[in-house]
């Protein structure tokens, strides 16, 4: 009582599918008051479709048919734009592979089920996997079928004194499951995606299985957030299109292999240190940039992007060790030269660098748009990709050479043209931070991202993502009530 009703699409792929699966899409319908539509998947699957037309003309429940490509893409795009409600799938050993594919990734709330017979009619015939499963399963099975689960497969001590390893409770559901379930019941699984795994893992076993007893898995779709970033990823995809494999995987490889520490590296940022430290003394703006054309910083920080997207540790841990040694390079090359100029020809000071001792809001979009700009041109391959690396190092190769300087000048008075040292170290982290949420936002955007399954990398890249941008925002806080 009091709900809406459900727009529901069962996908089939076979008669099979379709003669198993009917029953439990009737008691769907007949729950929630609603109609389902008939989606048969693959073009050229004319038999199957003239008999769920026939099938749809004898049964009110069936309100229309309709047919998609054999794609996985191909169905949930369908089921997305068609605004469905819940998306049904019954097992077919012969597609299981397809549907689990589908399962897994579907933006539409999902129920996929492994019928051994008729839905049941008595609660006492239906299981949850486990008490604290067993909430979520009510809520499911009171909707679709207008039954609440009547027994726990697994009780809370079962799991308690079972070894924690996934191995040993698998092998504990199968079992319990034998000696519990009887032909006819129905064990109901809720599958939280971006959750602990351990019901998705638990489902799929009882799923995978030989049971006696039907299973429902039911997952629940996109979050807002997952909503929000397939949109975004829609309208990307208009403006460039992805990637291929083969693209992806080259620069994959190009970034991880440039985000290594290594002494060529040190060597070049060393160099142009100096080479921007000589044109800061000079007030040469020319000679600034030309030091920004060997600096070598753009790769490490797209590494550390990619390491982003990817939820690859490993290599966002080698990124920042590559940063941080070019950092300390950068640093103690200028802070030498900076100590050659002082016993040579005394101290000084210029207005190019006092112009990097007081960071402003306006430096977040240098470093954002900078990430944004560089890590796009490094996904194109007829974008010059040089240019674009050219104005990272604009924004943090100069700031690096001033606080060396100012270190060995020994300059630590605060005036109202900046601070000295602290300004311009400043003025590198709010840049690095900024590039490097643009960066790993585009290459996410662009395709260089991990599995959709891959739900614990998911959720470290996330974390990290947003744990940027937190740190972001403080800084920015701090610069607007200085």
């Amino acid at each position: 009582p009091g709900y809406e009703p459900l727009s529901l699409f069962f996908a089939v792929c076979s008669q099979a599918e379709l003669n198993q699966g009917m029953p439990w899409v009737e008691r769907f319908c007949e729950s929630t008051s609603s109609s389902a539509t008939l989606v048969i998947v693959g073009s050229d699957r004319k038999t199957l479709a003239a008999y769920a037309k026939d099938f749809a003309a004898k049964h009110d429940f069936v309100s229309s048919t309709t047919t998609v490509d054999s794609d996985t893409d191909a169905v949930m795009d369908h089921a997305r734009t068609s605004d469905a409600d819940l998306l049904v799938l019954c097992s077919d050993q012969d597609d299981d592979a397809f549907q689990k594919s589908i399962f897994h990734e579907s933006p539409t709330p999902t129920v996929w089920i492994k019928s051994h017979g008729q839905p049941p009619t008595n609660a006492k015939e239906v299981f949850s996997l486990h008490p604290s499963n067993k909430p979520a399963a009510d809520l499911i099975c009171k909707r679709l079928l207008g039954l609440e689960t009547g027994i726990e497969l697994l009780g809370s001590q079962e799991i308690e004194t079972k070894e924690s390893t996934s191995q040993s409770l698998k092998e504990l559901v199968l079992a319990v499951q034998g000696n519990r379930c009887e032909a006819g019941d129905l064990i109901c699984v809720d599958c939280v995606r971006n959750s602990d795994q351990r019901e998705l893992e638990l489902g799929m076993t009882l799923f995978e299985g030989t049971t006696s007893a039907s299973v429902l898995l039911h997952q629940h779709g996109e979050t807002t957030i997952d909503n929000w970033a397939s949109r975004i990823r829609g309208l990307a995809a208009n403006v460039a299109e992805p990637m291929d494999r083969e693209q992806r995987i080259e620069l994959s490889k190009s970034l991880m292999e440039g985000s290594q520490p290594n002494l060529e590296f040190l060597g070049l940022i060393s160099a142009s240190s100096m080479l921007a430290a000589f044109g800061l003394l000079q007030n040469s703006a020319a000679v600034i940039i030309g030091a920004m054309l060997i600096a070598p910083l753009m790769t490490p920080i797209l590494g550390a992007g990619l390491g982003l997207a990817h939820g690859n540790r490993p290599l966002f841990r080698s990124s920042l060790a590559t940063i941080s040694l070019g950092f300390l390079g950068a640093l103690g090359a200028s802070f030498l030269f900076g100590l050659l100029v002082r016993f040579t020809q005394g101290i000084s000071s210029t207005d190019e660098m006092w112009a990097r001792c007081n960071p402003t809001m306006l430096d977040f979009c240098v470093g954002l748009v900078g990430g944004i700009a560089a890590s796009y041109a490094r996904t194109r391959r007829h974008l010059s990709s040089a240019l674009a690396g050219a104005a990272i190092a604009a924004a943090l190769v100069p700031p690096i050479s001033t606080a060396g300087l100012q270190l060995a000048f020994g300059m630590t008075q605060s005036n109202d043209r900046g601070t000295p040292i602290i300004g311009p170290i400043l003025l590198v982290s709010i840049n690095v931070l900024t590039i490097m949420v643009g960066s790993s936002f585009v290459l996410y955007l662009r395709g260089l991202r991990s599995d959709r399954s891959s739900l614990q990398t998911d959720r470290w890249g996330l974390r990290v993502f947003v744990g940027l941008i937190i740190l972001a925002c403080i800084a920015m806080a701090g610069l607007i009530n200085r």
